[in-house]
């Protein structure tokens, strides 16, 4: 029997692998996602690996080309809890929960999300989340199927620091992760959380520097809650704009077909075109998802009379 061929590996998984095993044994704070080691690979390694057959890469000068890398990027300083206020993250919207992890929480803490019996992630690091694939998507349209029948009250996700299993409290770093749980907050105020909120923190040393690196750990947060409110407050702007300019047609349509009106129907043109392009715009910018952008054209062509 003839032998099996060997699968031939290309120079770019080559080099993808030897950046995977020097990220892995790196601490938290040096590591980088998966996305920002394919950047690396095909900016910065596959231009000097290009021209050099597969047979003649050799690892430890591929390895050297890595920590070169490394080398040009400094640590990253927010990937300890224990310097992090949590009150950060203590009243988070349900539907602000994927914003809030993609956003707010630092790139390298671990975080879970815990809903009860409407489901629970594992402890996952935030370098390398996905909102679809870490199970957090699934969780928020639990819950907005049960806020939909709660109108008296209110779901919140509130984050509590905990201890990561088998690890101690002894300060480490990733010894300790961010459970975000699902608390419903009745008419009274009352919070029934779905999950224990015991908290574990460990006690850092009341130094100048310790109380200078929070102060400047809670600036940094505070600043991205700032720039995030005000995209948020850019996209209500926007599906305004949106909103009234179809409405404006509509109303416009309605006095066309009390008095047919050269002027009017000019005008509904120039609003349906100005929609248009408004449309288009929010979704290149991000300010509006494909599926607000396919409802108002539906709205948009209702209000035109098409359907």
């Amino acid at each position: 029997m003839p032998p099996k061929k060997q699968k031939k590996i290309s120079t770019y998984n080559r080099l993808f692998k030897e950046f995977t095993k020097i990220n892995s044994k790196l601490p938290e704070d040096r590591k980088l996602s998966i996305k920002e080691r394919r950047k690396f690979v095909r900016e910065e390694l596959l231009p000097q690996y290009k021209d050099v057959p597969s047979y003649k890469l050799r690892v430890k000068q591929i390895k050297s080309s890595i920590l070169k890398i490394y080398e040009k990027i400094p640590p990253k300083e927010i990937c300890d809890l224990n310097y992090i206020d949590p009150s950060e993250f203590a009243y988070v919207e349900w539907f602000n929960l994927d914003e809030t992890i993609s956003q707010l929480v630092p790139d390298c803490i671990y975080v879970k999300v815990s809903a009860g019996d409407y489901g629970e992630t594992n402890i996952f690091n935030t370098r390398n989340y996905e909102y679809g694939k870490n199970g957090v998507r699934a969780i928020v349209e639990e819950v907005r199927g049960i806020a939909s029948e709660e109108p008296s009250g209110s779901f919140i996700f509130s984050g509590y620091q905990k201890l990561r299993p088998r690890k101690r409290n002894d300060g480490t770093p990733e010894n300790y992760y961010l459970d975000f749980i699902l608390i419903y907050i009745d008419k009274d105020n009352n919070e029934q959380p779905y999950e224990d909120t015991e908290t574990t923190r460990f006690d850092l040393p009341k130094t100048r520097e310790v109380k200078d690196k929070k102060k400047k750990i809670s600036n940094v947060i505070e600043a991205r809650i700032k720039q995030l409110k005000s995209k948020k407050d850019s996209r209500k702007r926007a599906k305004k704009s949106v909103g009234d300019t179809i409405k404006k047609i509509s109303e416009t349509n309605k006095k066309i077909k009390k008095k047919s009106s050269k002027t009017l129907e000019l005008q509904k043109v120039k609003d349906f075109n100005r929609a248009s392009t408004l449309l288009d715009k929010y979704l290149k910018d991000g300010k509006i998802t494909k599926e607000e952008y396919d409802k108002n054209v539906e709205k948009l062509l209702k209000s035109m009379g098409y359907k």
